[in-house]
């Protein structure tokens, strides 16, 4: 206390139970500073010091690392959508009201739908999938209709590949991650967690293009659709602490030397090479967090609650980089003079 310095308070002990300490210095100092600053939080400098005597004690209070904020709020919306909501783990909404043979059923055509479509890899059609020469050479009207498809169907297997491989990398950067920091810190739970947000999305994704190509009703599509839309703003929201907690994490590592010193233990592979990690896993998240911010217009699921306010900036942004990006749409689905037209100079 400024002019006590010799003031000191003593510590107490509850009898029988020599563990339980309590000294009064926190809750002084709690009301000197409310007195001294009386717009300081005082709920929030309260739960402090509960959470510091609860930590002493050694009463049941989560880790530190679950406790991180790149990991509490993901973690807990992620919690929320498996047992709250039970729209995890994916499976198509449709099934909770069919018999078991039914969802096998319906289960078995989704796969057909997310198949290739009869278009290989290499984007060639196989003897499945009928060609522009084949039952429309006659009709314009037809073979435009013949070519929209079949550039709907490549946009499809280019949106699922561009997926696929961002969840690759994002599984890539979190087994690094298992052998650049210790397993239970909040950096690699952190990355564990966007992995399975993206693996969720991804399945979701796929089940409402595949429902749209297929031109399913909207009352199929639509709660698909908001499922999806719910898991990629819990992805967005992870990638996005996830971000700004790295890059704090690599400032810190930089700009005190006492902290490098006292870290340099738990970086096995050394400062140098956990920092490359480090800028590489934040271009894949920067990367994930574009692509989620895309699909999340493409299905209009960015919503205008407090998440549309609070990453306005953020999801702006990204949308303009996802549109002149590799998830943009390379060709147009129609093309000028596609179709039925009518001769000009001819009477109709």
């Amino acid at each position: 206390i400024p002019f006590f310095s010799d003031v000191c308070f003593s510590t107490y002990s509850v009898p029988g139970i020599p563990f339980l300490k309590f000294n009064v210095s926190p809750i002084v100092s709690l009301f000197v500073a409310q007195f001294i600053m009386p717009r300081v939080s005082f709920m929030g400098h309260l739960a402090g010091i509960i959470c510091g005597f609860c930590l002493h004690w050694g009463w049941a209070i989560p880790p530190l690392e679950i406790c991180s904020t790149n990991v509490l709020f993901g973690g807990v919306f992620l919690l929320g959508l498996i047992w709250k909501r039970r729209v995890v783990p994916v499976r198509p909404l449709l099934t909770a009201m069919m018999d078991e043979e039914g969802c096998v059923e319906h289960e078995d055509y989704l796969r057909s739908l997310l198949a290739d479509g009869g278009v290989r890899d290499d984007g060639d059609p196989d003897d499945t999938t009928p060609t522009i020469g084949q039952n429309s050479t006659t009709d314009p009207f037809a073979r435009g209709k013949q070519k929209k498809k079949e550039r709907e169907l490549h946009e499809y297997l280019r949106k699922q590949k561009t997926l696929l491989y961002v969840r690759y990398l994002i599984g890539i950067v979190a087994l690094a991650s298992l052998f650049a920091f210790d397993w239970s810190s909040s950096i690699v739970l952190c990355q564990c967690l966007l992995l399975a947000y993206f693996t969720f999305g991804t399945q979701s994704s796929l089940i409402v293009w595949a429902y749209t190509r297929s031109k399913e009703p909207s009352d199929i599509i639509e709660p698909e659709r908001t499922r999806s839309g719910v898991i990629w703003r819990g992805f967005f929201l992870s990638a996005v602490l996830a971000i700004v907690v790295d890059s704090m994490s690599m400032a810190s590592w930089f700009a005190f030397p006492t902290l490098i010193a006292s870290e340099r233990p738990s970086l096995p592979l050394g400062l140098f090479p956990v920092s490359v990690l480090m800028v590489l896993r934040t271009a894949v998240n920067l990367l994930a967090m574009i692509l989620s911010s895309k699909i999340l217009h493409d299905m209009s699921q960015v919503g205008c609650g407090i998440f549309a306010q609070l990453f306005s900036a953020v999801i702006k942004w990204s949308k303009l980089i996802g549109d002149h990006g590799m998830f943009m749409l390379q060709k147009p689905l129609w093309t000028a003079f596609e179709g039925r037209g009518i001769t000009l100079g001819r009477a109709r």
